[in-house]
């Protein structure tokens, strides 16, 4: 099975040193891709307001489940007549979980759930009490990072390891590392034998752009940014698999069998970062004096220019935080990288061709959290922190 990968050799070496300081620009204009505002609601959720969402997967009847992992509950609702229920308890026995993680529709109107602080994987049928997979504890334990990214029907899970292709340090944690393995497993949740890994493709990792600093402790840590890009990819139910690269932009896809379909360069401008770009994606604030005096925003090297995506610190609703979910009808959403003079959120819509299809835009403080076959599901935040959960209709990006 052939594997993607970069050469541990002297360009390579000096692609990751470079980081961001030199830009790729494609020759290609992207004003002349379609850009469309998300849709009204069709139906928004009153009565119930939720805390942190990490996943919603619609059910054949059109119910949706619903994961909040600060109030450690699994929902089960239906957005037509307002009903909500919990689903499941908190524990640790058969069916119980500590911390509802993220959702994976896996097909036949099942669900797989995971337990973010236990590592522990269920699954859930319909509307069913979740259902303990042994196996998938020991798939999951390797990751590095707190969930899979993607699972497929027949209980596949791809994965992401970090490691150094510099001689001087060994393998490193996801956020530090200058390249990372994407792994994909041998074996299935499903089964009593889990099976290994394969590494199916290799990328640069945050880490390529990074320092050395002290701690206030004296100690040394490997200091990497809010905007140090990373490779990222997304396994689809239905076993195609997303590898999307920051540089230069583009998307590759791999096919059930194995085969790599390689995409062309996406529409991408280069807009130089700012102050106000590195206080903003630092701190959240948008005013760069707010960074002043701020020990490390100072030790970490920032590139010249934004990257296309970067890891969602603060907005986890994928695992690890990636840019990347899953889309209707096997399309892929990315999103784009918060921009400090350029207040609201961008989706780029990515066709299996590794063609892009359009852009969603919507308010800042709405963001993605689920799709459906004609819909996407949206939580709104208030001032308060509290998510109200709405479903919009797929936006036509054909015009």
């Amino acid at each position: 099975m052939p594997t993607q990968r970069l050469k541990p050799g002297l360009a390579t070496l000096l692609l990751f040193c470079l980081g961001w300081t030199v830009p790729y620009r494609p020759p290609l204009d992207a004003q002349n891709y379609p850009t469309v505002q998300l849709a009204p609601a069709e139906q928004t959720l009153h009565g119930k307001e939720f805390s942190r969402i990490r996943g919603v997967s619609e059910l054949a009847d059109g119910r949706i489940l619903v994961s909040d992992v600060l109030e450690q509950s699994l929902y089960v609702v239906d957005m037509r007549s307002g009903d909500v229920r919990s689903l499941g308890s908190i524990g640790d026995g058969p069916g119980e979980f500590r911390y509802p993680g993220f959702l994976y529709p896996i097909g036949a109107d099942s669900t797989l759930l995971t337990d973010q602080t236990t590592h522990r994987a269920f699954l859930v049928v319909g509307d069913s009490y979740p259902e303990n997979l042994s196996a998938a504890t020991l798939l999951i334990a390797r990751l590095s990072t707190e969930a899979p990214w993607g699972i497929e029907r027949s209980g596949r899970v791809l994965g992401v390891e970090g490691f150094g292709y510099s001689g001087d340090r060994l393998a490193m944690s996801r956020v530090e590392a200058d390249s990372l393995r994407i792994l994909l497993t041998t074996g299935s949740v499903f089964s009593w034998e889990p099976g290994a890994y394969e590494t199916i493709a290799e990328v640069g990792g945050q880490g390529r752009l990074g320092a050395w600093g002290r701690t206030q402790f004296g100690g040394r840590r490997y200091y990497t940014g809010p905007l140090s890009a990373e490779g990222q990819a997304w396994l689809f139910w239905d076993g195609w698999i997303a590898l999307a690269h920051p540089e230069p932009y583009r998307v590759d896809w791999r096919t059930p069998d194995g085969d790599w379909l390689r995409g062309d360069p996406l529409p991408f401008d280069s807009v130089p970062v700012t102050p106000r770009d590195r206080c903003f994606a630092w701190s959240g604030d948008r005013d760069p004096g707010a960074c002043d005096g701020s020990r490390n925003i100072g030790v970490v090297p920032w590139p010249d220019y934004l990257p296309p995506f970067v890891m969602a610190w603060r907005n986890r609703t994928t695992p690890g935080g990636i840019a990347l979910q899953p889309g209707p009808n096997g399309m892929l959403l990315i999103q784009r990288t918060l921009m400090a003079d350029a207040p609201g959120r961008r989706y780029d819509v990515v066709d299996r061709t590794g063609s892009l299809q359009g852009t969603i835009f919507m308010p800042e403080n709405q963001t993605i959290v689920g799709s459906s076959s004609a819909s996407l599901y949206v939580v709104t935040k208030d001032d308060a922190d509290l998510l109200t959960l709405s479903r919009h209709p797929w936006p036509d990006l054909s015009q």
